[in-house]
């Protein structure tokens, strides 16, 4: 085992000497994203999205799936990655992947405040024994709730069923981890918690409440002016 994990870094750094002096290749698929890997990725130095072949299966997407819920899982991830290229971070970034303010003073500064509101709505929610930490993962916070908005407005578009967009959309979070994992975790992952991710995103649309006539009485009610509106 050693030896081959050697040999496979030793391969790798040939591979990036290789590319010194060499003109950059935007083509170049990334080693941290194979193939057989069920995960997506947005690259702001890059301005690039990669989605594995291994992410097209049951629950994300199935030709088996209703279009519903199709929006709910793939179509919700398409849009997530998206939204990187306008969260907290991926704003700084121009469409060359270049470290660059091409916002208007006024739009960033707004984007800001908003991006603020995702914070603070997060920040200390309790989990088990940990809690998570707003400051930490308000990018993919301002992702998820891009990605969910946009697959939300596409599915309402297409008069499709939005109980089971909303339903796919919490099945791709579902996760199975020890305590000591998830304490890791929240200390360490720019990521909310699964069930955070499933739950306070959706709160945050009012399509939600419609489609489970949710109301007051209920534990996943959010008063309207706590519920962060970006995009």
């Amino acid at each position: 085992m050693y030896d081959s994990i050697r040999k496979i870094r030793q391969t790798k750094q040939e591979f990036n000497i290789a590319k010194l002096n060499q003109k950059f290749d935007r083509q170049l698929w990334g080693e941290d994203m194979p193939a057989m890997i069920i995960n997506a990725g947005y690259a702001p130095t890059n301005n690039d999205i990669t989605f594995p072949a291994a992410i097209f299966q049951a629950p994300f997407y199935s030709s088996e799936n209703t279009s519903s819920e199709n929006h709910g899982g793939i179509g919700a991830v398409i849009a997530h990655e998206i939204s990187h290229a306008f969260d907290p971070n991926g704003s700084k970034f121009d469409e060359k992947g270049n470290l660059r303010d091409w916002w208007s003073k006024e739009d960033f500064e707004k984007f800001a405040e908003l991006a603020q509101a995702e914070v603070k709505l997060f920040d200390g929610i309790q989990i088990g024994r940990t809690k998570v930490n707003g400051h930490q993962t308000v990018g993919e916070n301002v992702a998820d709730l891009g990605g969910l908005t946009a697959a939300v407005k596409a599915c309402a578009e297409e008069k499709g069923n939005l109980t089971e967009l909303f339903e796919n959309w919490a099945r791709i979070w579902r996760r199975k981890m020890g305590p000591e994992v998830r304490q890791t975790l929240a200390e360490l992952d720019p990521h909310a918690p699964g069930e955070m991710r499933a739950n306070v995103a959706a709160q945050c649309l009012d399509e939600f409440y419609e489609a489970f006539n949710v109301s007051e009485n209920d534990g996943m009610w959010l008063d309207p002016e706590q519920r962060v509106r970006i995009w």
